[in-house]
């Protein structure tokens, strides 16, 4: 009996070391993996009544507003969307994490190898795709008709969100390298050619939202390496990278942002700016946020309902030229619209009190070492606060593919914050 329950436990690790490269060939497989660790754990608690990973507040309150999601959906239309249903499997998903590195202290090193192999194996592939135009599944890269490389993920044009998203547990794995190569030459070298791979395909990917996740990632990084010597040579790896990618992507990059900007104020006769007129304004998203803001002043409270936006924008009480999608491609205008005030708190709040769990322990021990629970609290965190940036656009709240990549390095930190009570 005691073997079988080991072998299932090896099972259920080896299943969660999948994740991650599930999530490049198939989110229904991904998915599915998390479903099977989740159900894994709730029985097994259950059955040998160990509760006390139920009992972490952050999860308490993640229930509470899982809860709210479902009561207003119901409240609203009297049915409640899948999506919202069985939201509640992600912040399961992350105490279930918790339990298993709690119980098996050697699996997050082989969660960070499987995150920083999948990685580099998808930006190696990205690479093969840039220069031969063509990568290892036979997906074709045209310059002229898609600049934006997106390598094995085909017609998604992802490869910049999945690297830049998980780029903090990336360069976790990275420094530790890095130290365990004892700052030999050696070292220096693994490490400026990883740094300018990932650099470069995040540029090529064209995706500026990745590249200011990773923009922010990699200089949280340098902070902790704390070396003015890889600090210039990343500079100047980053400097290189722009100079080598082509100006169709850098027009994506920094001609079109600039052209937006510019696009957004009309210039006086005295020389000044003035703001356009909403509607003149060439920047997608501002138009949805304004639709997700008219469903708020009608929905102060509950909002129009979870995953109602979609539908709602096309209305005249809510439509905005150019301003209706999937979803507004901001969670906290999504919150807003679809949830009401109440549950843009839930978010808001949570986000602020991780920020400063993040800055207050920033400083403190740096050393690149699993045994340091430190390093590992505050890149697991900093996974947690560019999901829930709010000041940048960012996907919709409830898809499965962000929120499982979100919620591995949330079970991540609920383990190293009971270490360093």
């Amino acid at each position: 009996m005691i073997i079988n329950k080991k072998n299932l436990f090896s099972l259920i690790e080896f299943i969660y070391l999948l994740i991650p490269i599930s999530l490049v060939f198939s989110i229904a497989i991904a998915d599915f993996f998390l479903s099977l660790i989740v159900i894994f754990f709730i029985i097994h608690t259950l059955r040998d009544k160990i509760f006390f990973y139920y009992k972490n507040k952050i999860f308490i309150f993640f229930i509470i507003f899982c809860i709210y999601l479902v009561f207003v959906s119901f409240i609203k239309y009297q049915e409640v969307p899948l999506s919202v249903i069985f939201f509640f499997r992600f912040g399961i998903f992350s105490i279930a994490t918790c339990y298993l590195l709690d119980r098996n202290k050697i699996l997050l090193k082989y969660i960070l190898i499987s995150i920083f192999t999948t990685c580099t194996f998808v930006a190696l592939d990205a690479i093969i795709q840039f220069i031969f135009g063509i990568n290892i599944l036979g997906y074709e890269y045209n310059l002229n008709s898609q600049p934006r490389l997106s390598g094995l993920f085909g017609d998604e044009l992802i490869l910049g969100s999945y690297l830049s998203r998980f780029a903090p547990l990336v360069f976790l794995q990275l420094g530790i390298i890095y130290s365990q190569l004892k700052n030999s030459k050696l070292s220096l070298i693994v490490l400026m050619m990883f740094l300018f791979l990932y650099t470069f395909v995040i540029l090529a990917s064209g995706e500026r939202l990745s590249l200011v996740y990773f923009m922010i990632s990699i200089t949280i990084f340098l902070y902790l390496l704390n070396s003015k010597k890889i600090f210039f040579l990343t500079i100047i790896l980053i400097v290189s990278s722009f100079l080598i990618i082509s100006s169709d992507r850098e027009s994506r990059l920094f001609k079109t942002t600039y052209l937006q900007i510019q696009g957004t104020f009309n210039k006086t006769q005295d020389g000044s700016y003035k703001l356009k007129d909403f509607e003149k304004i060439p920047v997608a998203h501002i138009h949805h946020w304004k639709s997700a803001t008219l469903m708020l002043k009608n929905n102060f409270i509950f909002g129009v309902g979870p995953t109602k936006f979609r539908e709602k924008c096309k209305e005249p009480n809510y439509s905005v030229p150019n301003g209706c999608a999937n979803h507004p491609h901001n969670i906290y205008f999504q919150l807003l619209s679809e949830a009401g005030i109440l549950g843009f708190l839930f978010v808001i709040v949570l986000f602020v009190l991780l920020t400063l769990k993040l800055a207050s322990k920033i400083n403190k021990n740096k050393s690149f070492d699993l045994k340091n629970n430190y390093v590992v609290y505050n890149l697991s965190l900093l996974c947690v606060f560019l999901h829930f940036f709010p000041f940048l656009p960012n996907g919709n709240f409830f898809n499965n593919w962000l929120n499982i990549i979100t919620f591995i390095p949330i079970g991540i930190y609920f383990h190293t914050s009971y270490n360093i009570r």
